[in-house]
């Protein structure tokens, strides 16, 4: 269900852009004495890194930017290229987090993703059958909140992206660009999303430092759903750029003993 969600609204902040000549938003172009210099922007407030290929050889490099820098990617001559050569020649693509991160905390305890002395039944769990059967969605869980419950932040990050204009929910494919969500970044270069918000419900704007269990949004009806919940996992980047689920302790339990139909009651 959230495999298009992530690679087109989110996740992967990439632009396929230099056969179309279109430049990238996070790509600017410098002309300094006889040099023209390609510059990299990272406007977001975590760390993100480029994958830049060159579609003629196919070499790939990475070049790594922290939150809200700059960095001069290519530096050509003037007489050797321009800037639509440049983008004919390469694919500039951007992506959360820090390239190549072999490990993340593990053994780090998450709260549950809503208000203390409240309770809630799971409605999918890990390797659900129903849309929890990909490597994007395998260790996420769907928690049968009513619209308007509050959501929490379930570790301290940073909001990198908020979603919540939407205001459509079906049971087909066709809804999945509605889904209003949030996105937190962690220091481990982890990120948790908490999707099917309500419409205009969130309680936090990107760039706000959010702790654990501050409210952050309020849980919604939206996109490609059959029922109000809140959809909410962890993710991390593995094979330089694809985006995966990864199991987590859910308050003090290991959420893969986490079934279908298990009431959870917050403390």
């Amino acid at each position: 269900m959230f495999r298009n969600l992530f690679c087109v609204l989110l996740l992967i902040l990439s632009f396929s852009c230099s056969r179309k000549l279109i430049q990238p938003s996070f790509i600017n172009f410098n002309l300094e004495k006889d040099s023209i210099y390609v510059i990299s922007k990272n406007n977001f407030y975590c760390p993100v890194f480029n994958k830049i290929t060159n579609v003629k050889t196919n070499e790939i490099n990475f070049v790594q930017l922290e939150p809200n820098s700059s960095k001069v990617i290519l530096k050509y001559h003037q007489s050797q290229n321009d800037s639509i050569s440049i983008l004919k020649s390469y694919d500039f693509k951007q992506f959360y987090g820090r390239h190549h991160i072999e490990s993340y905390d593990s053994t780090f305890n998450y709260a549950l993703p809503f208000l203390n002395n409240k309770k809630y039944k799971i409605i999918q769990a890990y390797n659900g059958d129903f849309t929890h059967n990909n490597t994007l969605s395998r260790y996420t869980l769907d928690f049968k909140m009513n619209t308007g419950d509050t959501v929490v932040s379930a570790r301290d990050g940073i909001v990198i992206k908020v979603i919540d204009r939407h205001n459509k929910q079906g049971v087909t494919k066709d809804f999945r660009p509605y889904a209003n969500y949030i996105i937190v970044y962690h220091q481990d270069n982890t990120i948790a999303q908490y999707v099917h918000l309500k419409q205009n419900g969130s309680l936090v704007k990107v760039g706000d430092s959010v702790k654990v269990n501050q409210p952050i949004a309020l849980s919604g009806f939206t996109g490609w759903t059959t029922t109000p919940h809140l959809h909410f996992g962890v993710f991390k980047m593995v094979d330089d750029t694809q985006l995966v689920s990864i199991p987590i302790i859910l308050d003090s339990i290991d959420a893969n003993t986490l079934k279908k139909g298990m009431i959870i009651f917050k403390n």
